[in-house]
């Protein structure tokens, strides 16, 4: 599991000072930031080398607690191949301090050709990069 910690912003909340709910998938996108650069994939180098990108096709997010301007949260993110074709990302985000669950969600892309927009295999260079990170991380090892 790769960890990432965010200090909870201003800008991400509400009126009440609590996170609004659509910033959730900001911080799953920063996971996923974070987790890709633990993999050494650049997503420039993706898309110059292999003219590919990960697109969203499928993103959901369970709420369970709220987190309050100024609160350091904790996003843990994991990653999944479904096949050739699919990579998803699951994110558990925590109030650090209390160590409390406060949102869950996945987000599925497909790897598309960004000639054609056609979903295409994922790169055999890129999978083994993320398949060794995701690897590592599965023997119960952290990264931070």
């Amino acid at each position: 599991m790769h960890k990432t910690e965010i200090r909870v912003q201003w800008f991400d909340t509400d009126r009440e000072n609590i996170v609004f709910y659509g910033n959730y998938f900001r911080f799953f996108q920063t996971g996923e930031d974070d987790f890709l650069r633990v993999a050494g994939v650049s997503r420039d180098l993706v898309k110059s080398k292999f003219n590919v990108d990960f697109t969203r096709v499928e993103a959901e997010c369970h709420y369970k607690r709220p987190v309050k301007y100024d609160e350091v949260i904790q996003v843990e993110t994991r990653a999944a191949f479904e096949d050739e074709y699919f990579l998803t990302f699951f994110f558990r985000v925590f109030r650090k301090e209390q160590q409390e669950l406060a949102a869950e969600g996945k987000v599925r892309t497909a790897c598309i050709n960004l000639g054609s927009f056609r979903i295409v295999k994922i790169p055999d260079e890129v999978r083994t990069m993320l398949e060794n990170v995701t690897n590592w991380l599965q023997e119960g090892r952290e990264t931070k």
